[in-house]
């Protein structure tokens, strides 16, 4: 492209917009812009493309903006333009919904959505629609063109190197998120990294990473910004060029032969069949748990079977991550998968490694972080020398490390190193370490040879970006005169981010920490240095944006060495635990201190007096608890958002709201407040959320009503632990509560002489109303006044007022769809009929959640009360005069999980049974609920999934469970029986449900028989609490039914 003449066009404005461009010459880039930049024309030209790169080439002059993902609702209407030439599907409604499933497959690439489009055509069948919806995507796009053609040009334009790398990925299931730095172990124990002069394959490693990041192949997370996801698209490519190779269990079912790499996400229980498959795929070299972010939360569950006879087979193994599974040990087999050379054991509950470990010569990574029971490594690990990532983070049982661990030269991340005693692991061993990242030293005060510290050689450990010192908190008989020479001698190299020390026990700290020359470090934390007097003059770090000084007790002032050159850079500052510091000298000349401060901490300071610097321009949060002699002067802040004030007097409260910037207010433990004043309503115009507690003198909020005016922000309440407190507003109520206009959440909480509500009734913007443990409240206020069409209450919650004796009349706010009620047990329940079906259904609530517990009803409770047709959740526990369940039960469409506890009345199901729809049963102590299980209709219920029966039921207990007449669903995947006194044996019809998952049995002294064929294939867990009979026919190696229940994947027998 080009001009004739270069000012034929500066007359004009011209918007040139180049579409997915792809470049990489610089010098084609001038020439093309070249006529843009004669004279001032005002031309733009707008850029799209999928390399990051390209603005590099284009130069400063570009703004760049990243885009998303199109929204499902764009993604519709375009669909809507191309396959039907309209704008909306007004004049086809019966193919929205589908269009909504296709749009969604396209995950926000508009031109997926125009080329699936394109594929129906002008089709108006809903059949068709549906083929399409129910097709895989990549399936359906061109080959030839647009969205695949793109997709594959830029893959084969990726460098030789990078192709298996981009391959290896379609092991990542769609959607899934990962971290960029496991993606790249992977990729180097499968030999992807290829080595380049002296650089280390991490860091290779990590420009792969980057440069496919570059080119929009990865992407980051909208939910969590340290991790990445890959567009499903993109995973199909993978798999397109991977082909056979690389297997994912999530995407296929079948292995096929030529599989070398599978990856799958760890099941809650993982069954031994699951994985049958890999008896025949004997050649597999990458076997690969990825547990996902919910799961994280807890361990997952793999059978023995996989563990102890399956894995051992796996020969050619060079990758084996178990992450998240409990798996407490490893059998000594492990050291015969020779070619092994990254063992994921992360979030295990591993407690030893068996010592054959260290027959795995071509080990380089062993990744053990947050093994949580850890306890100790084998010391044949000193002998895996091509190891280089021995990753022990977050391993609080771990307390010492095998001696000659120095001798790992290969070692390039090792994030814990601890000091041992004598004849332990010396800290001269760190000498020939070239440890990158991160390095917590641990156990300083055994360093007996102060020389150690200097043969250490922290100064040349050039990548070592974040370091912590710790010493033990025992500080007795500790040379404190030794620990300064140690800690001189631990100077670490000028590019360090973060540096940490804990429990150092001299007087000052050597001159390097806080020499300016360390240029790049962000962060500081002190903590409990409690001998140290002073602080270095931490000023003159100029990017250190987080300091965090904790349980220095000896510091009694802190002035102006401490500034340097003012902080230009730091953002958070947080002192605790400074018992004895008294005075803060806060100006330095014409220096103005903490410019960027956005975030200031004060907690547990009892003796700091005086008053808070007052030029914190950027201060956003303020929060400064048991201080009780700090005085503040007004803030000069324009941008202060929250404020925490704990264990202080009322006095300082208005000297801390001055600005009205303030949108969240807390404040605990004030002495002498009885009431906000009208000074202090004013000054809080913006507040958003106000959060009260544990004010003794506190009798209300307000005094007057009309002083709510000044809170026309105000959407959460919360008042908590406040004894004196009569009622929210004094005598002068007028309009009360309802002048708060935004109020969305109310709470009020253990307040024992709380009466009341305004009378004058609640704000209709109000949605959640919780009042637990007031002992006097007596009654609620007319939740629908006059503004009732407008209310907006959808969560009410009473728990543990026992005065309350009504609710108010005539009836509930239609918008309410939760309803709790417990402990409040002088409640007449709506008597009278004062909310029921009025003939008006559209005025009654309908409720999805109600939970009624301690609550002496009448036996009639759920037929007149509520509409409960919308209802998924029904609780009833301890209604002691419910006789019976509503007749038309069965038509509860909606109800998922219905839970009945202690209902003792409680004679029978509905004649027409339990409503079909419902995923989770519960009976507990129903003890008059003696109708047969067989004509509960249990068998009907093919939603059900969940069944639990405690105590007293005399309907389910029998000698025999199911009894024989008893059909229970297919669909069951847990069974909780407990305290069953005449259970005797398991029936064999539990085998047939072959989707139970859970099979729970606690408190069945009489039980004593299993099912003769045995237990369902799919079972994960097994447990058997306090049935002594059965608990013995089930020990390990010696009982009768070890042999058919031992690779069940979770066993708990107690």
């Amino acid at each position: 492209m080009g001009f004739p003449h270069s000012g034929t066009h500066t007359q004009h404005k011209l918007l040139l917009v180049l579409d997915d461009v792809r470049l990489q010459n610089y010098n084609q880039w001038s020439l093309l812009i070249r006529p843009f930049e004669v004279g001032n024309s005002g031309c733009k030209i707008i850029v799209t493309t999928q390399d990051q790169n390209i603005s590099q080439i284009t130069g400063p002059l570009v703004h760049n903006t990243p885009l998303k993902e199109l929204a499902d609702d764009a993604c519709l209407s375009i669909l809507a333009c191309h396959a039907l030439k309209s704008k909306n599907f007004k004049r086809h409604p019966h193919l929205k919904e589908i269009g909504q499933e296709i749009v969604k497959k396209c995950k926000g690439l508009p031109s997926a959505v125009k080329e699936l489009a394109s594929h129906l055509g002008t089709k108006q069948v809903y059949k068709e629609w549906e083929a399409v919806a129910r097709s895989k995507i990549w399936d359906l796009l061109e080959e030839k063109w647009g969205t695949v053609a793109a997709l594959r040009w830029s893959y084969h334009h990726l460098s030789s190197h990078l192709k298996p790398c981009f391959a290896y990925c379609s092991l990542i299931p769609k959607g899934y998120e990962f971290n960029s730095d496991e993606l790249v172990l992977l990729w180097i124990a499968e030999d992807f990294v290829q080595p380049k002069g002296h650089k280390q394959p991490e860091d290779l490693g990590h420009e792969y990473f980057s440069y496919l990041l570059s080119r929009s192949f990865f992407r980051k997370s909208n939910n969590n910004s340290s991790l990445f996801v890959m567009h499903d698209l993109i995973i199909d490519l993978a798999q397109s060029v991977a082909g056979d190779s690389c297997f994912n269990m999530e995407h296929e079912l079948h292995i096929d032969e030529m599989a070398r790499h599978v990856s799958f996400i760890p099941r809650r229980y993982d069954v031994s069949q699951r994985f049958e498959i890999f008896n025949e795929r004997k050649h597999v070299r990458s076997f690969i748990a990825l547990p996902t972010p919910c799961q994280r939360g807890g361990y997952y569950y793999l059978s023995s079977k996989v563990l102890y006879k399956l894995l051992p087979k796996l020969k050619c193994l060079r990758v084996l991550s178990l992450s998240g599974y409990f798996i407490g040990e490893l059998s000594s087999s492990i050291g015969d998968l020779k070619l092994l050379r990254c063992l994921n054991l992360s979030r295990t509950a591993i407690r030893l490694l068996p010592r054959s470990v260290g027959n795995l010569h071509h080990l380089q990574m062993l990744i053990l972080n947050q093994c949580k029971e850890l306890t100790a490594l084998p010391v044949e690990i000193c002998g895996l020398s091509k190891l280089h990532h021995l990753d022990i983070r977050d391993t609080p049982k771990l307390q010492e490390l095998p001696p000659g661990l120095g001798s790992l030269t290969s070692l390039r991340v090792l994030p814990k190193f601890i000091i041992g005693k004598a004849g332990g692991l010396a800290l001269k061993e760190l000498k020939d370490l070239s440890l990158q990242g991160q390095l917590s030293i641990i156990g300083l005060h055994n360093v007996v040879d102060i020389q150690d510290a200097r043969i250490a050689n922290l100064r040349q450990k050039q990548g070592l970006k974040k370091l912590t010192l710790e010493w033990s908190n025992d500080f007795k008989n500790r040379d404190n005169q030794m620990q300064e020479q140690v800690l001189a001698l631990l100077d670490p190299q000028k590019d360090l981010q973060w540096l940490s020390i804990s429990n150092y026990g001299a007087t000052k700290f050597p001159s390097w920490v806080g020499n300016p020359s360390f240029a790049k470090i962000e962060q500081l934390d002190f903590f409990d240095c409690i001998n140290c007097k002073s602080l270095p003059s931490l000023g003159r770090l100029r990017s250190l944006k987080s300091l965090n000084i904790r349980g220095m007790h000896a510091m009694t002032k802190l002035g102006p060495e401490f500034y340097g050159d003012g902080f230009p850079s730091l953002e958070i500052l947080r002192f605790e635990n400074m018992t004895e510091w008294k005075e803060w000298i806060s100006c330095v000349g014409s220096v103005e201190g903490f410019p960027c401060l956005c975030e200031l901490i004060l907690h547990n300071c009892p003796k700091l007096a005086g008053t808070l610097p007052r030029t914190l321009s950027s201060l956003v949060k303020l929060d400064f608890q048991n201080c009780p002699q700090l005085m503040s002067s007004p803030l000069r802040s324009t941008c202060l958002r929250g404020l925490t004030v704990e264990d202080s007097t009322n006095v300082i409260l208005p000297r801390m709201v001055g600005q009205n910037t303030i949108t969240k207010l807390k404040f605990k433990g004030i002495s002498g407040l009885t009431c906000i004043t009208e000074e202090l309503s004013k000054a809080l115009m913006r507040l958003e959320v106000l959060e009260i507690e544990g004010c003794s003198a506190l009798t209300c909020l307000w005094q007057n009503g009309s002083e709510l005016e000044n809170l026309p922000c105000l959407n959460s309440l919360v008042v908590k632990n406040c004894p004196e407190l009569v009622s929210l507003v004094g005598e002068k109520q007028g309009q009360g509560l309802c002048l708060l206009s935004s109020l969305k959440d109310l709470r009020i909480e253990s307040c024992q002489k709380f009466v009341s509500l305004p009378a004058t009734g609640l704000p209709h913007t109000l949605k959640c109303l919780t009042i637990l443990d007031c002992k006097a409240l007596e009654s609620l206020p007319d939740m629908n006044d006059s503004n009732s069409n407008c209310c907006l209450l959808e969560e009410l919650k009473i728990v543990s007022c026992p005065s309350l004796k009504s609710f108010p009349e005539p009836k509930l706010p239609s918008t309410l769809k939760s309803l709790r009620i417990k402990n409040c047990r002088n409640l007449e329940f709506l008597p009278g009929g004062r909310v029921q079906r009025d003939g008006n259904d559209n005025c009654a609530p309908r409720l999805e959640y109600l939970c009624l517990s301690d609550f002496l009803a009448s036996e009639s409770l759920l037929e007149s009360v509520l509409p409960l047709l919308d209802l998924k959740v029904l609780r009833l526990s301890n209604c002691m005069n419910l006789r019976a369940l509503p007749d038309h039960m069965p038509n509860f469409n909606s109800l998922q999980e219905l839970s009945l506890s202690d209902c003792v009345a409680l004679t029978s199901i509905p004649e027409g049974g339990l409503p079909p729809n419902i995923t989770s049963l519960e009976f507990h102590n129903c003890e008059k609920l003696k109708q047969p299980m067989s004509e509960w209709g249990l068998e009907k219920l093919n939603c059900l999934t969940e069944i639990k029966i405690v105590g007293a039921c005399p309907a389910a207990d029998t000698d025999s469970f199911p009894a024989e007449s008893v059909m229970l669903p297919s669909t069951l995947t847990s069974i909780c029986l407990e305290s069953l006194e005449n259970l005797e044996c398991l029936s064999w019809e539990l085998e047939n449900l072959m989707a139970l998952q859970e099979l729970q049995i606690k408190g069945c002294h009489k039980l004593q028989f299993l099912p003769k064929t045995g237990l369902p294939v799919s079972l994960g867990r097994l447990c058997i609490s306090d049935c002594p009979v059965l608990r013995d026919k089930c020990r390990k190696e010696k009982g009768q039914y070890w042999s058919i229940i031992r690779d069940i994947p979770c066993l708990e027998i107690y």
